[in-house]
This record gives C-alpha cells, sequence and structure tokens, in this order.
C-alpha cells in the first residue's frame, strides 16, 4: 500500500505540477496565451512523435531486419551512445525547423512552455502510463505486489524532475541560439548535451553488471548518476535564470 501511494505521489509531482506550471503561464500572460498552449502542444507532439517513430517503430524495424541485437549484445557501450545519440538528432529537427518558422517571435515563456510540452509528454510515456496502468491493476487486485521499493519509486520521481529542468533548459537555449542567427552552434550543443545526458545514467550502471566485470557495485552507480544529473539540473537553472532576459518580449 505504502509503494501505491509514493507511486501516485511521484506521478503527481512528475506531471501534475508542470502541467500546474503550464496553465498558471497560459492564465497569467493573455497576450501571448496563444502561443505559449500552441509551442506546449508541439512539445509534446514533437516527443510523442519521436517516441512512436523513432524508439519504437524504427528500432523495431533494425531489431527485425538487421543485425542490430547483435550487436547490441556484443557492444553494449556502443549501443547506448548510438541511441542516445540518434534519438538527440532526431529531437532537435522538428524543433529547428518550427522556431525558424516563428521568426523570432517566440518569448521567453512561450520557449519554457515549449520545454514543458515535450518533458511532460517524455513523463508520461516513461512513468506516467506505466504507473497509472500499475495502479489500476492494485485496485483489482489489492493482494499484488510492486517490484520496486518506496526509495526507488522516489528516485524515480527525483529522476524525472532533474530531466524535466533539464530538458527544459535545453530546449529554452536552443530556441536562443536559434533566434540569435546560431543555429549551427546551438544545434551541436543540443545534440551533445541531451545525447550525454541519455547516455550516462546507462554507462555509469552499465559498469555495475558482470558483464562490465562489476568495477562499481549498484549503489554506488546510482549515487554516481544522481549526483550527476542533479548538477547538470543546477547548471540547467542557471542557464535559464541567464535566458531569461535576452528573449524577445511582446
Amino acid at each position: 500500500m505504502v509503494e501505491i501511494l509514493t507511486l501516485v505521489c511521484s506521478l503527481i509531482i512528475c506531471i501534475a505540477i508542470p502541467v500546474i506550471i503550464f496553465m498558471v503561464l497560459a492564465i497569467k500572460n493573455r497576450d501571448e496565451r496563444k502561443g505559449i498552449i500552441l509551442l506546449f502542444v508541439l512539445g509534446a507532439l514533437f516527443y510523442a512523435g519521436m517516441q512512436w517513430g523513432i524508439k519504437q517503430n524504427g528500432l523495431q524495424y533494425l531489431f527485425n531486419h538487421t543485425d542490430f541485437i547483435t550487436f547490441m549484445s556484443s557492444h553494449y557501450i556502443a549501443y547506448l551512445f548510438v541511441v542516445a545519440l540518434f534519438g538527440a538528432i532526431f529531437a532537435v529537427i522538428p524543433e529547428v525547423i518550427t522556431v525558424m518558422l516563428f521568426k523570432r517571435q517566440i518569448t521567453f515563456k512561450q520557449a519554457i512552455a515549449m520545454g514543458l510540452g515535450y518533458t511532460v509528454s517524455e513523463t508520461g510515456f516513461l512513468i506516467g502510463y506505466p504507473g497509472v496502468r500499475t495502479i489500476l491493476e492494485y485496485t483489482k487486485n489489492k493482494d499484488s505486489k510492486l517490484n520496486t521499493t518506496v526509495g526507488e519509486l522516489l528516485m524515480s520521481g527525483y529522476e524525472r524532475i532533474l530531466l524535466t529542468v533539464i530538458g527544459i533548459a535545453l530546449i529554452v537555449s536552443l530556441i536562443y541560439f536559434i533566434e540569435q542567427k546560431m543555429t549551427v552552434r546551438g544545434v551541436i550543443i543540443k545534440v551533445l548535451c541531451q545525447a550525454v545526458i541519455a547516455f550516462m545514467p546507462g554507462f555509469l550502471i552499465a559498469f555495475s553488471t558482470k558483464d562490465m566485470l562489476e568495477v562499481f557495485d549498484r549503489s554506488t552507480s546510482l549515487i554516481m548518476v544522481y549526483v550527476l544529473m542533479t548538477a547538470a539540473a543546477f547548471s540547467a537553472v542557471a542557464v535559464l535564470n541567464g535566458l531569461k532576459w535576452k528573449f524577445y518580449e511582446k
């Protein structure tokens, strides 16, 4: 029961709070409301499209028509890097196109809304849908037990909060670079940062497995992952604070 309550709280914090922030932005900024809503929806669609088109159907095609499974089993670190890099590349393409279509008319608040839409969609796919399904199954059979502990659920929620902050900062930074006519620099920075953030957790945890000679125990690997992500999130907050006054405002 405690695990289910923790899961519910985690879903509320990770999904409901970003949605509430978006609603406050839309309500308090009437002049920018249409842009805020539009960019929030576009951000959500960008991740949904990438998740469905690339991560599901694209990887499934590779698994079914190539020797990618063999490559993955033999070169796990390289596999993690390839997936992280190409995920970052495919994610940035629709974002660049959208920002260019707006022609330097995106404000800081609208950029935040786009980041919120993307990260809310990501959270919904990764933990929202599985979490809700788990809760529904529990209501049908209260004797069922979760395979995760309260601590793991709390850390999972903490991780999503960090990734939400980092994801928003990356999208806002990309928009700023494009509007300053530094598109190539912005794309390179976003792709590399997003790829590293996606790659490093799996890379560090891999070294706690027998295949990697158990260089670290799992607890040490997780500590390193969360320290790295926390530092990245603090850096993301600093970046957002620095960009706040540099955007075009209506």
